[in-house]
């Protein structure tokens, strides 16, 4: 049970959003919350507990999935835990008519675990699938570390949204921007131990988001570990100091964030 009970599920189940426009909130980690006037889509959801003593939870679960009333698609970038977790994936598949939608590796588990065969879409790049209001269409992600992986570009009207997952940058985000861009980039950010590459440090952040053409920046995933927490307003700060026309947004866990497209 979570500590927040039901305060975080109401407030997105009770926020009304108009038209050409959506309202996101960041569940921790790499963890989004988007609602569009009719649908409701989370994006690499992650409420279990620490892994082992090298990965320590640092933030609360701030929501009980299995309070989940209301989602249409549920998004996977790989099989990591904290992107595609069982207890998650179960609650919202007995409790939602959701789509599960993912890489090989995402889709596989979802199955295994229970979710029926026509609920899993697995894409590949360039491949899209459309529900109610929402496309998503699937990306290259740069990650090594994953047995497979994607990012995601999500179009809701006239809004265009981007989640890379744990992808590192990669020269090839610079195709969307010449594409028209996106207007939020939800990129995952985190001080990586010696040794280590997991995320992006606050320069590769800002030049992937340069690239991706995006008006905004919601740095993700470096509230979650121990090991790799981060201080997003240095993103914020080296944004300033390059005079980047990027609006750079920090969302501690629950906070919401309204988008207005420009697109329509």
């Amino acid at each position: 049970m979570s500590q927040w009970g039901r305060l975080l599920l109401d407030e997105i189940e009770g926020e009304s959003v108009e038209q050409g426009s959506v309202v996101v909130w960041s569940i921790g980690g790499a963890g989004v919350v988007v609602k569009t006037p009719l649908s409701i889509v989370m994006i690499d959801p992650f409420f279990g507990s620490s892994g082992s003593s090298e990965w320590v939870r640092m933030i609360p679960a701030p929501l009980d999935p299995w309070e989940i009333r209301f989602c249409n698609l549920f998004l996977s970038t790989h099989e990591h835990e904290d992107h595609c977790e069982r207890n998650t994936v179960q609650a919202v598949a007995r409790r939602t008519g959701s789509m599960f939608i993912g890489p090989d590796s995402s889709c596989r588990r979802f199955l295994e675990w229970g979710v029926e065969k026509n609920r899993v879409s697995f894409l590949k790049p360039g491949e899209s699938l459309s529900l109610n209001d929402v496309t998503v269409t699937a990306w290259f992600a740069n990650d090594p570390d994953a047995e497979s992986a994607l990012s995601f570009i999500i179009s809701i009207g006239g809004v265009k949204l981007f989640h890379s997952g744990d992808s590192k940058f990669s020269e090839k985000f610079s195709k969307i921007g010449e594409q028209g861009g996106v207007d939020i980039a939800f990129l995952s950010l985190g001080r990586n131990p010696r040794g280590h590459k997991y995320y992006m440090n606050a320069c590769d952040t800002l030049e992937a988001a340069r690239d991706l053409g995006a008006r905004t920046l919601i740095p993700v995933h470096w509230d979650l570990w121990r090991r790799t927490r981060e201080d997003p307003w240095l993103v914020k700060k080296i944004a300033g100091r390059w005079r980047l026309p990027v609006d750079v947004v920090i969302l501690g866990l629950g906070d919401k964030h309204v988008c207005r497209g420009t697109r329509a």
